[in-house]
């Protein structure tokens, strides 16, 4: 028994020592493998999808692109992969963090150097140089917010892999000097809209065909139009990454363009050039974007042209805002292939700044011609992204010392040089549009403050509370380029048509808004204080003596009210001319409740986050007050995927529309009358329109468009009772379609520079010219259609339709009658900013006008009233018809 016991304690024993060598062994191991060796355990994308990145007649969709990001994030320490949010669509936007494994633990701390970097106020004596020392350059690389711009979403791929895997001496030096935050699509739900049309259409007549829809469910092309209004959620979390958390010293936004320019185009931007940008940070943006066409060309890749196609004057974009932040904003440009479909180009079909494809100042190595394929796009755009990464990590401390040189001059521009502040009053014919401008400029990262005390500036009094932005703050250049007044330069002696803005002249946020904004001359002397982030406050309801409510029509918001006021079938009319009441004026349209036909608790809730001033009044005075009646809206959506039609939507849904959204068949299958009181067909040329999308272009559901049933369907619409509101282009349209006695005098819009170049005649030079420009126009404000417009407004123009009514004589009516004009151009030049050439030629023309045509009505805004949901001012041209009926 006592042999058999120490036996088994022998083998006891023996088993723990083999266990305890297993364990010392095992840890050897770990310590002896190299990191190469743990390297290669991290997945290539090839590997993970099965089939290489940019391979033809393949893309990843976004499971894929964020499943393989979210694996890069578990099997490596260099990368942790953010949710920034919610898409529109419900998708998540994702954002890698990419850097050496040990600046992860002092991310934070480095975050936080590079928020004093961008704001030097804040810096104490000395620690400017300790911080940029001590800190890592933030680079922000944003892909595919134009999901049909594919390339992009599948290269960020490869350039994770590269940094996660690869441990060469450069890369590493990368990973040590620099944290990148990567988004590998700014618009998931376009990536997956995109994929899923190509793969259904793949191997048909219409592989690669533009999709019926746009890719973001709003905006499409247009969501990089969005980077100061940041109406929609990707562009809001993304604004909050760039200008309220990590404050990058570059943003670069990789694009393709059209196939048969240059390969790729870098800047530098060609000219006009903003003059609020900073020529110190234009010229180290062109000294970074010059190493890149070095490592280009280095590696064999030609056809890369620079200083050409894309300026430096405008606003919207994502490689343009951050110019006005201080930031290296960078835009690529690659020549697209079809989607994922090849395509064979010869030299003679590539042309380059108007000319061929030959050797010129702009494009110094042309491309031979050939295949063009995706993944040439993919190596393209990947050479770039580590060029830039690697001038940046070997030139840490200079880029990072004059990211906040940058912001250093704009202070100090700010305190030195007019103007030195911008003041909006309280006082406003529509306080909620003020609230919102104010909203507007903080998002963006800038400061906005409140006088705690009445103030005298420029001579001009301003009372306690009044909002003041003074410029001796870092982002001045973005302030001041959103608020002024625009002059766009227009070489003298020129033809227009070959200095065309690249998008628009003029984006002047308070002319469009209508919001009365101050510009001081003089430096401020005010008491002020640095207002919270704002929100829109709750409504006014005046409690005092007097059976009525009255809320003033000419704020916007007013029309959220009356949506409410439908929705819960609360009783409430309108005023049907202006009164004066107890001191105030009510314009025409204003909203009038009876108190004891809505509870206290309705009232409060109805009105809540509208800011507006209920006020009460004994009477309505000499005005009929009309009934508001319950309508039923049309908005009619093409197959030809337009932005216009998608900011429409947007708009009337935030205003809080009940809309339903027909196509051609449903118009075309006639009765429109028994479903609808109203009709808006949104900014499209006739042709678009009449024909939509060729056959054989697409499939045959989304082939043709309203056809001659469809403008018979229209006539009988309203001729019935209905209303038709025609918005800026398809005018055009309207007038065709029902014979209106109307002429649009002006010509179509051109596409691009080098098309209206290419297209110049004589008449060129008496051509009106209003490529995106801001102009003034006389408002009629006693018709329904303009109630609250106010006898004046700010129109927004990109070579819109202007009208002049045609005498009985020359055209056959058809039933037309009481033609009237809504809105019109005075005698005196109507430029309040941007560019205008010939625009004498508007002199007291029309730019809205309404008619009746048997029961019902069609009503023409020929500028366009909505403009990317930032034209405020002239919203309720478009809301009225369907308010006041």
């Amino acid at each position: 028994m006592e042999s058999i016991a120490f036996s088994g304690r022998s083998s006891q024993r023996r088993l723990q020592i083999n266990i305890l060598f297993f364990l010392i062994l095992t840890c050897l191991l770990l310590v002896l493998i190299s990191p190469a060796l743990l390297q290669a355990e991290i997945i290539p994308p090839e590997k993970f999808l099965g089939f290489q990145v940019g391979q033809d007649f393949k893309l990843a969709n976004w499971k894929q692109i964020s499943e393989y990001f979210r694996l890069l994030d578990e099997s490596s320490s260099r990368i942790k992969v953010v949710e920034l949010g919610q898409t529109t669509l419900g998708r998540p936007l994702l954002m890698a963090i990419i850097t050496a494994e040990e600046n992860f633990p002092n991310l934070e701390k480095y975050r936080l150097i590079h928020q004093k970097l961008h704001d030097p106020r804040v810096l104490q004596p000395g620690e400017k140089e300790r911080l940029v020392k001590e800190g890592k350059a933030i680079v922000y690389i944003s892909c595919s917010i134009h999901s049909t711009e594919i390339a992009a979403s599948q290269m960020s791929m490869e350039l994770a892999y590269e940094l996660a895997a690869n441990s060469s001496p450069e890369i590493k030096n990368i990973l040590n000097q620099v944290i990148l935050l990567l988004v590998p699509s700014a618009n998931p739900d376009g990536i997956d809209l995109v994929t899923d049309w190509y793969y259904r259409t793949l191997g048909t007549p219409y592989e690669g065909s533009s999709m019926p829809w746009l890719y973001h469910y709003y905006t499409g092309h247009d969501n990089n139009r969005d980077w100061f209004m940041l109406t929609q959620k990707e562009t809001q979390l993304m604004a909050r990454v760039l200008y309220q958390e990590w404050f990058p010293l570059l943003v670069y936004d990789v694009h393709q363009m059209g196939s048969n320019g240059p390969r790729l185009f870098l800047p530098p931007y060609q000219d006009p050039i903003n003059p609020n940008l900073d020529p110190l940070l234009l010229r180290e943006l062109y000294q970074l974007t010059g190493e890149a066409v070095i490592s280009l060309s280095r590696q064999g890749k030609t056809g890369v042209a620079t200083n050409t196609i894309f300026d430096g004057w405008y606003n919207t974009a994502n490689r343009a805002a951050p110019l006005r932040h201080n930031a290296l904003g960078i835009l690529s440009e690659a020549a697209s292939v079809n989607l994922a479909s090849p395509i064979f180009l010869r030299p003679r079909d590539i042309r380059v700044s108007g000319a061929g494809n030959e050797v010129q100042s702009t494009y110094l190595e042309p491309w031979p011609g050939g295949w063009w394929r995706l993944r040439d796009i993919v190596d393209y755009e990947k050479i770039v992204a580590l060029s830039f990464l690697k001038t940046i990590a070997n030139q840490k401390e200079r880029f990072m010392e004059n990211f906040c040189l940058f912001a250093e001059r704009q202070i100090e521009k700010g305190q030195k040089e007019p103007p030195f502040a911008y003041v909006i009053p309280e006082e406003q014919k529509d306080y909620p549009a003020a609230l919102k401008l104010v909203e507007v400029i903080q998002k963006n990262g800038a400061e906005v403050y409140r006088a705690r005390k009445p103030f005298t500036a420029d001579g001009l009094h301003f009372p306690a509370g009044t909002f003041v932005i003074p410029l001796a703050q870092p982002y001045r250049a973005f302030i001041k380029d959103l608020l002024e007044s625009k002059a766009y330069p227009l070489p003298s002696g020129k033809d227009p048509a070959q200095y065309l803005p690249y998008d628009e002249a003029s984006w002047t946020l308070p002319l469009q808004m209508g919001v009365r904004v101050v510009e001081l001359k003089a430096p401020l002397q005010a008491e002020i204080e640095l207002l919270p982030p704002i929100k829109m406050p709750d409504s006014i309801l005046e409690q005092s003596d007097g059976p009525y409510l009255l809320v003033d029509s000419r704020s916007v918001n007013s029309v959220i009210l009356a949506n409410r006021l439908l929705r819960n079938k609360l009783p409430a009319g309108y005023l049907d001319r202006e009164i004066n009441l107890k001191g105030f004026t009510f314009p025409a349209g204003s909203l009038v409740l009876e108190k004891s036909k809505i509870s206290q608790a309705s009232l409060k809730n109805i009105t809540r986050g509208l800011a507006l001033k209920l006020r009460s009044v004994p009477s309505t005075g000499s005005a009929r007050v009309l009934a508001l009646k319950p309508y039923r809206l049309a908005v009619y959506q093409p197959w030809t995927a337009s932005m216009d039609e998608g900011w429409l939507r947007w708009v009337l849904e935030q205003f809080e529309f009940e809309f339903t959204v027909v196509h051609n068949n449903e118009i075309i299958a006639g009765n429109l009358e028994k479903n609808f009181t109203h009709l808006i067909i949104p900014s499209l040329n006739a042709a678009t329109i009449i024909e939509g999308r060729k056959k054989g272009e697409v499939p045959p559901e989304y082939a043709g468009g309203l056809g001659n049933e469809g403008q018979a369907a229209l006539n009988s619409f309203v001729r019935n009772g209905g209303l038709l509101l025609a918005l800026e282009n398809s005018s055009d349209f309207a007038i065709q379609c029902f014979g209106l006695p109307l002429k649009n005098i002006i010509e179509p819009r051109r596409a691009s520079r080098s098309e209206a170049a290419a297209s110049s005649t004589k008449s060129e030079a008496t051509r009106v010219y209003s490529p995106g420009s801001i102009l003034r126009v006389l408002v009629d404000p006693t018709h329904p259609e303009t109630y609250g417009c106010g006898q004046e407004a700010a129109v927004f123009s990109y070579f819109s339709p202007v009208f002049e009514i045609i005498k009985p004589e020359d055209v056959k009516l058809s039933q037309v009658e009481n033609i009237g004009t809504l809105a019109w151009f005075p005698a005196s030049d109507p430029l309040l900013s941007g560019i205008l050439i010939n625009g004498d030629k508007l002199k007291y023309k029309s730019a809205a006008v309404s008619c009746t045509l048997g029961r019902g009505r069609i009503i023409l805004i020929g500028f366009d009233p909505i403009h990317r949901a930032q034209a405020w001012g002239t919203f309720k041209f478009v809301f009225n018809p369907i308010i006041y009926r």
